[in-house]
């Protein structure tokens, strides 16, 4: 057997080593022209040949497969001229090809029957052909076009759509050429009923997020966004929604959905570290279907040195439910920072939904807080509407080359109506990312803020204005930068202005850096002074998303000499 396997080797090596080496020359073409010709030519598609007689034979096929290459761009009178030469140990094939003058149409004559006549589309189609009249004939302009026509019919629902006519004529005795594109649409389909898989959840929920009705004109967007409502729920893991024309009944199409569930539980965990904060600690439990109504809880505790908190929400869908939501919030929590100190308990109750593009969110929540921020210890009661608007656009929510977010946050309470300090407050967090070339990002960053009350040393701290922070001027610590009063205590603004600049530069793989430039203030009047920060950083895209070591150092004063802040979580 051994002696088998090493004779095939060196019968395979002769033939290799035997082989005639052929090298091909074009001239006379430009690039696109010349990489088709190359692409047909069967004596470059095998350069390395053993037999003579093949190079010849392959070699006398070339000049009518430079002419088949041609056509397609229009050319069919092209001069060849082909010669095969012996250099050295192999051949040199050289073909000098003069393409001509390119064919032209005299006619296109595209035309459309059928109900598809009605939708402005295909009226679209038809004015946007991409050839005219006197174009030079273009067989892949020519397909596009034609095949954008059968794309619409499978989008809009004519299932039964066809061709009665395509053709392309070439006249070669007065060199001119037309196409004829007849397309008949039939009739157009229509939706019919939705049929889901076996899931936890009750069918009437199921069919809340179904965006059509029985009856409607078909339309295979519409399937894409139902599909997308699905996954977007965070009830599915899979959610493969499939028309079945075949099975229509007067051209009513059935769709049927195969869902599959996500866990019903997730847990995860979180940390970081920050020179104010110390070690810091997130836990997250979320039960994703509490029962077949499709009820949701949430859980997050947040632990460090200077902050405790914990959040739930019970969550209920509405009519929307991939939109529209109903919630129950309650939080708890502890504060310790420069600013001072802050004992917070929260209950509410939130209506969130989409519109206009954004994400809306109306809360109405009971705050009472026990702080103190250098005035002795106070007590607030305050019921709080807000309203917020969020706009995100990013391809890619963990790890975005570009992208941008947009927060705008109002709220507010008044003395009669049962809170014990009145004021308006407006907030507005923007975000985004610039991809410069492959490897680079620009990150820019702004917060502003503003706050209306005539009590301003009655309202607690957790609704003033401080800057400082990872999330803030990364050179000073939580809540560090503030206006004062004549004591010297930290006493929060009525004003925020915060603004960043960041240049991350990726070295290799997911590994990378970044220097960035924090600037900001919390104020009571505009001629008070800006806290300065520079720093270095250091980035990783991990799988679960970008993790972000930041060493900042203050150009203003500042009660340390630099900051460190290692943060875990998405850039948006």
């Amino acid at each position: 057997m051994r002696w088998i396997l090493l004779l095939s080797c060196l019968l395979c090596f002769a033939s290799a080593w035997s082989a005639e080496q052929v090298a091909i020359r074009i001239e006379g073409l430009d690039e696109r022209l010349e990489r088709n010709v190359r692409a047909l030519l069967t004596i470059a598609q095998a350069e390395s040949m053993s037999d003579p007689h093949r190079i010849r034979i392959a070699h006398e096929r070339a000049p009518d497969e430079i002419r088949r290459a041609l056509e397609p761009f229009g050319y069919y009178r092209p001069k060849i001229d082909a010669a095969l030469t012996r250099e050295g140990p192999g051949w040199l094939a050289v073909y000098r090809i003069d393409p001509g003058d390119p064919i032209k149409l005299s006619e296109v004559d595209v035309r459309l029957t059928g109900e598809g006549l009605e939708l402005r589309e295909f009226k679209t189609l038809i004015a946007r052909f991409p050839l005219k009249e006197g174009d030079v004939l273009d067989h892949t302009r020519y397909e596009k076009g034609k095949e954008a026509f059968s794309e619409a019919a499978t989008e809009f629902g004519f299932f039964d759509a066809s061709f009665s006519r395509a053709e392309i004529l070439v006249h070669l005795s007065d060199y001119r050429s037309e196409i004829h594109l007849h397309f008949d649409t039939g009739k157009r389909y229509r939706f019919g009923e939705v049929s889901f898989s076996e899931t936890p959840l009750k069918p009437s929920l199921l069919e809340r997020f179904v965006n059509f009705h029985a009856g409607e004109p078909f339309r295979s967007s519409t399937l894409v966004r139902l599909q997308k409502n699905l996954l977007d729920s965070s009830y599915f893991s899979k959610a493969d929604v499939i028309p079945h024309p075949e099975q229509a009944d007067a051209r009513q199409v059935p769709v049927s959905v195969s869902l599959a569930m996500q866990p019903k539980n997730r847990f995860q965990a979180g940390a970081g570290y920050g020179t104010d904060t110390g070690p810091r600690l997130t836990l997250g439990y979320r039960n994703r279907y509490l029962n077949r109504h499709g009820h949701s809880f949430y859980a997050d505790l947040r632990l460090s040195l200077i902050r405790t908190e914990l959040d739930a929400l019970y969550a209920i869908p509405l009519k929307r439910p991939e939109k529209d939501q109903l919630g129950f919030a309650a939080q708890i929590g502890t504060e310790d920072t420069l600013a001072g100190t802050a004992e917070v308990a929260r209950i509410g109750i939130r209506h969130s939904t989409a519109r206009w593009g954004l994400r809306e969110v109306l809360s109405l929540d009971l705050q009472r807080e026990r702080f103190d921020v250098g005035e002795g210890p106070q007590t607030a009661v305050l019921l709080l509407p807000s309203l917020g608007y969020t706009w995100l656009s990013s391809e890619n929510v963990l790890n975005p080359e570009r992208g941008a977010r947009i927060d705008l946050i109002g709220n507010g309470a008044s003395k009669d109506l049962l809170s014990d300090v009145s004021f308006f407050k407006l907030r507005l967090n923007a975000k985004g990312i610039y991809s410069l070339g492959e490897r680079n990002r620009l990150i820019a960053r702004a917060q502003l803020g503003y706050i209306a009350t005539d009590e301003f040393s009655e309202l607690p701290l957790t609704q003033r204005f401080y800057a400082g922070g990872d999330r803030s001027v990364r050179g000073y610590r939580l809540n560090e930068i503030s206006a004062r009063n004549a004591d010297g205590d930290r006493i929060g603004g009525r004003y925020l202005t915060v603004g960043s600049i960041e240049y991350e530069r990726t070295l290799f793989g997911p590994w990378g850096v970044a220097v960035f430039y924090d600037v900001g203030r919390a104020a009571n009047h505009f001629d008070e002074p800006f806290s300065h920060g520079v720093g270095l950083g250091a980035r990783w895209r991990s799988p679960i998303g970008p993790v972000r070591l930041d060493f900042a150092v203050p150009l203003s004063r500042a009660e340390d000499s630099f900051q460190v802040h290692l943060i875990l979580g998405p850039d948006l």
